[in-house]
């Protein structure tokens, strides 16, 4: 049985819906007794909110999985949202056709807890963000209403705009029971340049120049810290490099992988080689298949561990920028470890401390949100304490934005029955 804990709180009650039906039922039943309610999908990103003001009642959407309506000719499908993206994965790969995002946690992360969180996709330099491929979905508001935003074809845009705005409400303006998504092509092939650099100087020259370059780039990202060392070691232990030339701690691994026909990555993968060897580089490997997959898995853990981990979006320029002036901040040292993840040319990053004091991680909470303000950035705490959610509010959302977001909560929520407290302002 899953631990249906949040921030050391456990409910009295869990429920689990099979159909819509039930979750609306549950809901109005619910509401009517004046009771909180946290929804829960497969708990991959439940840890990121405010500490909740009340939990009478976990609500697990796990069982909301039966209904999937996949429309290869249209390029779209429909699914409860229960569906783990992994499920997904294996049914649309029959005809040829992918989800145009990746999440972590994929066999165990739902469609309506990804969509809810907007969660974030290495592919997003490419295909943007989730909520850019959501036309649809099924809404159960607090007092179990059901309500159905957009469609289930891509030229139907009823509701366009409610749909995007459930899409990273982490479920306080409503559950989502099932979502309409857009979908692409798998490709042809894929390979993958890993590129790796002493400097973040000369690791940003790098991520520009991929960013301006002709190449249709399906992921790329910029790793540092620990895993990004051991990746590249882990690199040339396989292709018996010499290890004593490998670089230690800081070093920075960029990871580039492009996609189509053999003939168009031969030119792609080319091109790509020529820009490490410009930079320079202190090192690169083209990489396919299993290998390929293995680097990819293995650098995306990178912060996993991490004391405190904030999401960052801002211009990509500036968010390359901030790794430095974040190190700055913590006076970054042997006893304060830090690691990030830049999505090249699209502009979110995700910066990691790995050991750090909670009071210590308070004042640094604070102080980068109002250095990522300044830059016109926006800024989330993803994990961090309990004690350090206690201080703070973990969305770091201007202040302006207070009045609007306390109208659509009175507005979907008056009762303040789903995770409340959790969201933005603690609503």
């Amino acid at each position: 049985m899953p631990d249906y804990r949040v921030d050391g709180l456990m409910p009295n009650e869990v429920i689990s819906p099979t159909t819509k039906s039930d979750a609306a039922s549950y809901l109005s039943e619910l509401h009517a007794q004046g009771k909180t309610v946290v929804p829960w999908g497969g708990g991959t990103r439940m840890g990121i909110g405010n500490i909740p003001a009340g939990y009478d009642v976990a609500f697990d959407l796990t069982g909301l999985k039966s209904d999937v309506e996949h429309v290869p000719g249209d390029m779209t499908v429909v699914c409860d949202a229960g569906t783990t993206i992994s499920e997904l994965y294996l049914l649309l790969a029959e005809s040829k056709q992918r989800l145009p995002f990746e999440v972590a946690k994929s066999t165990g992360a739902t469609i309506g807890g990804s969509v809810a969180s907007n969660a974030p996709s290495r592919l997003a330099p490419r295909f943007g963000g989730i909520r850019d491929w959501v036309i649809g979905m099924s809404v159960v508001l607090a007092d179990g209403t059901p309500t159905k935003t957009g469609g289930r074809v891509v030229k139907n845009v009823q509701g366009y705009d409610l749909h995007r705005l459930h899409t990273g409400a982490f479920g306080t303006l409503g559950v989502i029971v099932s979502v309409a998504l857009k979908l692409v092509p798998v490709p042809e092939g894929t390979q993958t340049v890993a590129m790796w650099f002493d400097s973040l100087g000369v690791a940003a020259n790098a991520a520009l120049g991929v960013d301006q370059s002709n190449i249709a780039i399906e992921a790329a990202q910029l790793f540092s810290g620990s895993r990004a060392v051991g990746a590249i070691r882990e690199l040339a232990a396989q292709r018996h490099m010499d290890m004593e030339a490998m670089p230690s701690d800081p070093a920075y691994l960029m990871l580039v992988q492009v996609s189509g026909s053999k003939v168009a990555l031969v030119r792609q993968v080319n091109e790509l080689t020529g820009l490490a060897g410009t930079v320079p580089a202190t090192g690169y490997e083209v990489l396919s298949g299993a290998n390929e997959a293995d680097i990819w898995t293995y650098a995306g853990g990178t912060g996993d561990d991490a004391a405190v981990s904030l999401r960052v979006a801002a211009k990509p320029t500036t968010s390359l920028g901030l790794i430095s002036r974040l190190e700055r901040l913590l006076g970054r040292s042997d006893a304060t470890p830090t690691s990030a993840t830049f999505d090249v040319g699209y502009g979110s990053m995700q910066f990691n401390v790995e050991e750090i004091d909670d009071q210590s991680a308070v004042e640094f909470v604070e102080e980068s949100k109002r250095m990522i303000r300044e830059v016109h950035g926006s800024v989330t705490v993803e994990r961090c304490p309990s004690a350090v959610k206690n201080a703070i509010d973990v969305f770091g959302i201007d202040a302006s934005s207070a009045q609007i977001m306390e109208r659509m909560k009175e507005q979907f929520d008056p009762n303040k029955t789903l995770n409340p407290g959790r969201f933005a302002f603690r609503i």
